[in-house]
């Protein structure tokens, strides 16, 4: 039982409070483990650091909605989605400094609401606009480059597109929440395939919200109005699901 159980993911203030008390891991063994532990936050359980606060000032947020990471280090950032404000604000994690307001401005980049957010290998942000059934793409400045698609049912087409991901190898997907189905699509827009249709059953949606992917290559979807998690694999097919409509262990409503 211990083997299954990653000790070195716990600060020393839960191995202390947790794994000590507990008597499964004793002696020589235990001091190891807590010499070699942080004496910082956990990764499980604490908050590390926090950005913004409500407002509509610079480095304030209305609503946020979806968050993305790209980078390491000194140099590693953090978008968020404000769809209140119609913008995206990305931060300097180390510093927790607002280095960036995207699609504020006057222009082909303006936003007017963003759901989701995304980075790509190579730093370039993509964001879903809800509001224009689009996919809006800027550089690691913040500079609008590109956007693709149009309101529709069609291949490379969205109504209401909300969470973003990429794949490993550098492909979009994109949760089309009101056409109740994700799309794969190339970084240039180009359709790939898409995935599921309105419905119940295993493998289709109902207003799907957000997708991860997941270290195998499969993708996770929040399918919200079916209130559970279902996963697909890379090429589309079902997997698996879990949870259902409650307020219990393991139940959802809107999961996003």
């Amino acid at each position: 039982m211990v083997g299954m159980l990653d000790l070195g993911r716990l600060s020393r203030r839960y191995l202390g409070d947790v794994v000590e008390g507990s008597g499964l891991v004793s002696g020589e063994r235990y001091r190891e483990i807590y010499e070699g532990a942080s004496e910082g936050y956990d990764r499980e359980f604490d908050v590390e650091r926090s950005f913004g606060s409500r407002g509509s000032g610079a480095g304030q947020f209305g609503h946020v909605r979806h968050v993305a990471v790209h980078g390491e280090g000194a140099a590693r950032r953090l978008a968020c989605a404000d769809s209140y404000l119609g913008r995206v604000l990305i931060f300097n994690v180390e510093s927790g400094e607002c280095v960036c307001d995207v699609g504020s401005s006057e222009g082909p980049g303006k936003l007017s609401q963003p759901m989701g957010v995304a980075y790509n290998g190579r730093g370039q942000l993509y964001v879903s606009e809800w509001d224009h059934h689009q996919i809006f793409v800027y550089d690691g400045d913040g500079a609008f480059m590109r956007k693709f698609g149009s309101l529709g049912s069609g291949h490379g087409q969205f109504n209401g597109p909300r969470g973003l991901a990429f794949t490993a190898g550098g492909e979009l997907v994109v949760a089309d929440s009101l056409n109740h189905r994700v799309q794969v699509l190339g970084e240039d827009g180009t359709f790939v395939r898409s995935m599921g249709s309105f419905g119940q059953g295993e493998g289709m949606f109902h207003s799907p919200y957000d997708v991860a992917v997941c270290p195998d290559g499969s993708i996770a979807v929040a399918d919200g109005g079916n209130c559970r998690v279902q996963v697909l694999s890379g090429e589309g097919g079902f997997v698996r699901s879990f949870g259902s409509e409650g307020d219990g262990p393991g139940q959802f409503r809107n999961p996003v």
